[in-house]
This record gives C-alpha cells, sequence and structure tokens, in this order.
C-alpha cells in the first residue's frame, strides 16, 4: 500500500459512520485544503458533531492511523508533517452554543470563527479577545495558539481566558473538565474537582497533537461601543466612524526604551482598551489594497517618524471617564518624547484603523504581506517583569534583520520589532521580530531559514526566554536550558497518546 493511502477498511468504516459526501482521498481535493509546505495526508474526513469525533479517533487507533485535527487551518502548523495521515477538519461543527450575558462567556464549537462571536457578543454589550492573526481564525480558545492580540490589553489572552471545554483524547475518550463536568455548566474550566489546563495547553497549545477540541468556553469582557460597529467598504478599505468616548492613535519615540516606557506607564495606569506595537510597516500593511500600494504607503510615512512606535485605542465608560483616560494617555505621550502619527489621527483614517484593530481584518498582510513572512522570535511572559527582557531579545535580532535588508533579501522596511504588546493591563507581555516581504530567491528563502535558527541561539545565549517552540526539535534546544521540560511534556504525550496516533510534527513526540 502507498505510504500515502490509509487502510481500506477503515476508509469504508469512516463512510459508514459520516457519510460518503464528507470523507475523500481524491487528490484534487486534499490537495485544496493543503498548505503549500505540508506534506500531502492520505484522506479527509469532515464530522458534525463529538460523538464522530470520537468514533474516528477510536477507528484510527484500531487501524493504528494517524490523524490530525483542525479547524480554520491558519498556516502550516495546521497540517501534518508525515505521510499515511487523516486530517479531521472540524468545518461543520460550526455552532455558537451559549452567551450567558449573566456570567460572561461564550461556548463555542472549532469552526466558530472570531469575526462571528465579536459581532454577536458586542450585541449583548460585551467584546472577546480575538488572536491577532486575525478575526478569521477559529474562536475556541483551544484552536487559536496562545490566542493573543490587539485586544489582550483589556481581554487577556487564551490561557487565562478558557473556562469549560470537551476534550476527545487522543485514545477516544470524552473528558469535560471543569464545572462542564460536574455541574453540566461552563463557567469554569478548573474545578470542582482537579484541572487538566497544565495538560491541555500552556501559553500555547499542542497544535492538534494531542486528541481534538470539540466545544469550549471563554470569558467574555465589557464594551461600550455601538451594538453594531459600523463598517462599510471593501477589505482593507473598511471605511467607519470613531464611536463617542473613542480614540485611536499611533504614536512614535525616539527609543526603544521610550516606547518600551510609554506601553508599560499605559498598561500599569489600565487606561488602553487596544494596544500593540507595531513598526510603520504593518501599519500600512494594514491598509494597503496591494504589495506595490504598501511599498509606496511604507516610503511616504516612513519618514514621518521618530523611531518604534504604537497603536493604542482608549474607550470611555462615560464621557467623564475618557476625558480622564485622554489626559492619562496624553501625559504618558508626553514624559516619553512621543508624538502622533497625524496620518493616523486624520479624521479620514481614523475610523477605518479602528474598525481594522478592533475587528481585527488586516493581520495576514500585516504579517505575511508581499509572499513571504517568517517568526524570528515570539514569546508570551505571564509575567510583565519579562517583558522588557523580551524586547531586549528581538532587539538583539534588529542587526540581523539589517543585514538581511542590506543584502535584498528582504524589501526595504523597518527593522523595529513589529510586534509588542502586554496582556491584561501588564500581566503579560509579548514580543516577535518578523521577516517579511522576502525576495523568492533561493539564497533569500536559505537567509529566512538562517535567522529562526539565529533567533533561537540568541534567546538561549542571553538568557531572553523560549520563544514558540514547535516539534522535536525545538524542545530538544530548549529543553535542557530551562529546566528539562520536554522530558516531562514526552511523559504527557506518551501517557494520553499511548499510541502515538496524534499528529504532533508541530507539538512533541512521545520519543524517548
Amino acid at each position: 500500500m502507498s505510504l500515502n493511502k490509509i487502510n481500506k477498511e477503515l476508509y469504508k468504516a469512516l463512510e459508514d459512520v459520516l457519510g460518503p459526501e464528507n470523507i475523500s482521498e481524491d487528490p484534487i481535493v486534499i490537495y485544496g485544503y493543503k498548505f503549500k509546505m505540508a506534506p500531502e495526508f492520505a484522506a479527509i474526513a469532515l464530522p458534525k458533531n463529538t460523538k464522530e469525533v470520537q468514533t474516528i479517533v477510536r477507528l484510527c487507533n484500531k487501524y493504528k492511523t494517524k490523524y490530525k485535527a483542525a479547524s480554520t487551518s491558519w498556516g502550516a502548523y495546521a497540517d501534518p508533517g508525515v505521510l499515511g495521515v487523516l486530517k479531521i477538519d472540524l468545518r461543520r461543527m460550526n455552532r455558537i452554543i451559549e452567551i450567558n450575558e449573566k456570567n460572561m462567556y461564550a461556548v463555542v464549537e472549532p469552526y466558530v470563527i472570531y469575526a462571528q462571536l465579536q459581532a454577536e457578543v458586542m450585541k449583548r454589550g460585551m467584546l472577546c479577545n480575538v488572536t491577532g492573526a486575525g478575526s478569521n481564525c477559529s474562536a475556541l480558545p483551544l484552536a487559536a495558539h496562545a490566542n493573543l492580540g490587539q485586544l489582550s490589553i483589556s481581554c487577556s489572552w487564551g490561557e487565562r481566558n478558557l473556562l469549560g471545554y470537551e476534550w476527545v483524547t487522543p485514545d477516544g475518550d470524552i473528558v469535560r473538565s471543569g464545572a462542564l463536568e460536574s455541574l453540566g455548566e461552563y463557567f469554569c474550566g478548573d474545578g470542582p474537582g482537579p484541572s487538566l489546563r497544565g495538560i491541555i495547553r500552556g501559553d500555547q497549545t499542542p497544535m492538534g497533537g494531542l486528541g481534538v477540541y470539540t466545544k469550549a468556553a471563554q470569558k467574555l469582557y465589557p464594551w461600550t461601543g455601538p451594538s453594531v460597529f459600523p463598517g462599510e467598504g471593501v477589505s482593507p478599505h473598511y471605511v467607519s466612524q470613531v464611536p463617542p468616548n473613542f480614540m485611536i492613535r499611533y504614536y512614535h519615540f525616539p527609543s526603544p526604551q521610550l516606547q518600551e516606557d510609554a506601553m508599560m506607564k499605559i498598561a500599569e495606569t489600565e487606561i488602553g482598551f487596544l494596544m500593540m506595537g507595531f513598526n510603520i510597516t504593518m501599519v500600512t500593511a494594514n491598509m494597503a489594497t496591494s504589495n506595490r500600494e504598501e511599498r509606496e504607503l511604507t516610503k511616504t510615512w516612513m519618514p514621518q517618524v521618530q523611531g518604534p512606535g504604537c497603536v493604542v485605542v482608549i474607550a470611555g465608560n462615560s464621557a467623564g471617564d475618557f476625558e480622564y483616560k485622554k489626559m492619562v494617555l496624553e501625559k504618558i505621550v508626553e514624559e516619553c518624547n512621543g508624538k502622533s502619527l497625524p496620518l493616523v489621527e486624520d479624521p479620514k483614517n481614523a475610523g477605518g484603523f479602528l474598525y481594522r484593530w478592533t475587528r481585527p481584518t488586516s493581520s495576514i498582510r500585516e504579517c505575511f504581506r508581499v509572499g513571504g513572512g517568517g517568526m524570528g522570535a515570539g514569546a508570551v511572559s505571564v509575567s510583565a517583569d519579562n517583558y522588557p527582557l523580551m524586547h531586549k531579545w528581538v532587539l538583539a535580532l534588529a542587526p540581523y534583520k539589517a543585514d538581511f535588508i542590506k543584502r535584498g533579501y528582504v524589501y526595504a522596511q523597518s527593522t523595529d520589532p513589529p510586534v509588542m504588546q502586554l496582556m491584561e493591563h501588564g500581566h503579560g507581555g509579548h514580543c516577535e521580530m518578523l521577516i517579511t516581504g522576502t525576495v523568492k530567491t533561493p539564497e533569500a528563502n536559505k537567509a529566512m531559514m538562517d535567522f529562526m535558527e539565529i533567533s533561537k541561539k540568541v534567546a538561549i545565549e542571553g538568557h531572553f526566554g523560549t520563544g514558540y517552540v514547535w516539534g522535536d526539535k525545538d524542545h530538544d534546544l530548549f529543553g535542557p536550558p530551562t529546566s528539562n521540560y520536554h522530558l516531562w511534556l514526552r511523559k504527557v504525550k506518551k501517557t494520553f497518546d499511548p499510541n502515538g496516533l496524534s499528529e504532533a510534527n508541530s507539538y512533541i513526540s512521545a520519543k524517548e
């Protein structure tokens, strides 16, 4: 049998469970699903509920076939890394199960996207965190990786927002965690009884490598804006009005240290509704309709900033609250020698930027414009004390990125870190350095891969942190200098997936 075929008996059993229209091994269908850099998988299955997911997982265990579940499949991490895998596409599981206004949480299935959930909870005077990858991604807090984004300053992130959940374990059992198991309600994921939060996720999820998550609840937060966020136009040129008691600014600073100081103060004073340290190339990518337009905008806008900057939105609960927050913000910016970029503040642009960053709608262009993108460094910290350390990490990478620009491997852009953020008003932090807009040559592609390895080397040698860790190679690299956590993580994988069938290319294997 071909290495990229599944057992005929398994295929027939899946047809009986799902119906022939909900399983396929047609190469054309599979090619339509596959991320460009990932191996082709053997077949695709589309369950409609938890029971069907459980049956698929148990059949895979019976026939010793690897499987990997995914929802909206953003990036290569959603696809298997080896041949012969059954991909479980959860797109038929697309219901908002509950929006609990009294206790402020929402329960969703994996294929509910954030654009849907956010629109529904806004109608009820609430808001959810949205992953920074965009509102096109799954709203299941166990599917959206670290699940942090532009709103995390006031709406937290996945590790902290996760409440009750339903989990099909790698060998086919169903686990309902926390209050869901004991009371049939989703308001708490950690009890009554023992919590499995540290098993099913840390600051990032297992990326399909530890079974299938079929339902989960997340915390909601107050929303003081309109019940329907006004937006018109075609992506990315959405046009909107800035609601009363809202203000959006892009502040830029003379130095990275002053930018960091300002962001820390904004977080500590708890005045921020939305805050993200974006460099100017991500700002222009947010509004551009093409790669050419983005490059032209960058040429115009970059000379108008004195250094690294950040997007800040404040939202008042009342006119008085808004005026107070505005006064505090202006004082902080003045102390840190910041300046507002008029092109973002301009009423013709401000509403569109507010819409695109609150929803958010332009993340894919901000990160992968001009046909390329690669994370050099990225880390979540649950302590703001480590935020300056992570900032030093990505600043240490800036000369390497500048060298790639000089050598013509990257279209001219800022070397400032494109992502800096604080979550929960300073109780967590995150930084990234990306290389985007790579020139498509073998030399440039190799430079991209070199940059990934450089970022890890810098992180370890500088004791800056671990960043995002995907796969055995990364775990084996970062584990030894980090209390040998990888040994324990492998014990978790072995215990819950004794047959090693929940495909773990982006997670960790149970190898000795």
